[in-house]
């Protein structure tokens, strides 16, 4: 059963707030990545660690940046999908068994495509 589109609405706020975040919080990481990767030691200006364990430091911080952005950048495209079932008018309707996503679980994970048993399912097949 397809939403209204007065039932759609909110969904689309929130997607488009939550797209609207995550493209800063991105932007904002790269700015830093770039930042210290160019600068070799996480903005300072030498090019020599004062202590080895600052480059360690340094690089596990740039990996998890870049995990980070990865992680953030697979969400932006779930939320690009989400919008674009609410303009096609087939959201909250779970893409594997076209039955209806529970209105909770759309508000905690508003981008997700799929019901919690069909998610579940998913997610074993890939453990």
């Amino acid at each position: 059963m397809k939403m209204k589109k007065s039932e759609l609405k909110p969904y689309k706020e929130l997607l488009l707030e939550l797209r609207s975040r995550l493209r800063g919080d991105v932007t904002a990481m790269a700015n830093s990545a770039l930042c210290n990767s160019s600068t070799g030691n996480g903005g300072t200006t030498s090019s020599v660690p004062s202590h080895i364990a600052d480059l360690g430091s340094d690089t596990y911080e740039q990996d998890n940046t870049i995990f980070l952005m990865h992680s953030e950048g697979e969400t932006l495209v779930q939320i690009e999908a989400a919008l674009e079932r609410i303009e096609q008018r087939t959201y909250g309707i779970c893409v594997e068994c076209n039955k209806v996503i529970n209105k909770l679980r759309l508000k905690a994970i508003p981008y997700t495509a799929y019901c919690v048993k069909c998610a579940s399912e998913i997610q074993s097949r890939n453990d």
